[in-house]
């Protein structure tokens, strides 16, 4: 009995506590509950990524080349320097080039699979390049250069000066041992690979003094390379002059819109700047290997300032 008095007890209490309840809800005293104001949506600041300045990369490497261009081109200094330094040899002939024979120890990586194989070339050790007879192997160099490896020396007579030289060869090939590629930005190395993988037969070079002859004729525009006096000194008619360093800065100066044949004094910094001309954009550059050493000693028409 006593249960069913409370069960009734609470019954009534739920059903009073409704009414004031209720009651309050209609008090006109008390303001109606109002919906909590809805945020706007908070709108991220558009973000602008700077577009990669690739001629400001390619002016960092060129304007910082010292003296001798990174060439070493007397064999016992070459010799010495790698017994001393215990430095890596990258041979960038073709693979058949290297089969036939190389310098003992040299590894193989052609120079259109440069950029393909980082791994394989050490940021941290001397390293030095050669090819046949010096033109790859300058455009390696000014490729590596670029990919911010500092550490890059060439043997400028190549194997061709090795050979001449009586020196020994050999046909073992080594194992390549495996190195960490450093952090490069992505559209620099994507227009040095761009430059390496597509070099065309030939290598971008201009042929003979005849040929460069013909090209200009035709509407090619010339560039030198050296420097502002050997430039003034004698230079072939009509040729623009930006030092190989300059090519970065002076961009604004180098011809455009026609084929571009770049030359220098006997042949090793033209070969440095096709793949510096190439990664700046001018795709219609080529290197006369024989430079103003051949021009002049063909005895052509000469131009002084």
């Amino acid at each position: 009995m006593k249960n069913r008095v409370n069960a009734r007890i609470a019954v009534t209490l739920v059903a009073v506590l409704a009414l004031v309840v209720a009651s309050c809800s209609s008090d006109e005293d008390t303001p109606a509950p109002t919906a909590a104001p809805t945020a706007a949506p908070v709108t991220a600041a558009p973000t602008t990524v700077a577009p990669f300045d690739i001629i400001g990369a390619v002016d960092a490497y060129a304007s910082a080349i010292p003296a001798g261009f990174n060439a070493v081109g007397d064999i016992t200094a070459f010799k010495d320097a790698v017994a001393a330094s215990g430095a890596l040899l990258v041979d960038v002939r073709e693979v058949g080039e290297y089969a036939e024979g190389h310098i003992e120890g040299a590894i193989n990586i052609p120079l259109r699979t440069l950029a393909d194989n980082l791994n394989k070339i050490p940021s941290d050790r001397q390293v030095f390049v050669y090819c046949k007879s010096g033109y790859r192997a300058s455009m390696a160099l000014s490729s590596l250069g670029m990919l911010g490896y500092d550490n890059v020396l060439a043997f400028s007579p190549g194997w061709n000066g090795w050979t001449a030289a009586g020196e020994p060869v050999s046909t073992v090939t080594p194992a390549a041992e495996m190195y960490t590629v450093p952090d490069i930005p992505a559209e620099l190395l994507a227009a040095v690979s761009g430059f390496l993988s597509t070099i065309p037969q030939g290598w971008l070079s201009a042929g003979d003094v005849t040929a460069v002859k013909d090209a200009i004729g035709a509407g090619a525009a010339v560039l030198d390379v050296r420097t502002a006096a050997e430039y003034s000194e004698g230079h072939i008619p009509n040729a623009v002059n930006v030092p190989l360093r300059e090519l970065g800065a002076r961009y604004d100066e180098i011809p455009t819109g026609t084929s571009l044949i770049s030359y220098c004094k006997s042949g090793w910094r033209q070969g440095m700047s096709v793949p510096i001309l190439h990664v700046l954009g001018i795709s219609t550059a080529k290197g006369f290997t024989g430079s103003w050493k051949a021009w002049t000693e063909a005895a052509e028409p000469v131009e002084t300032t």
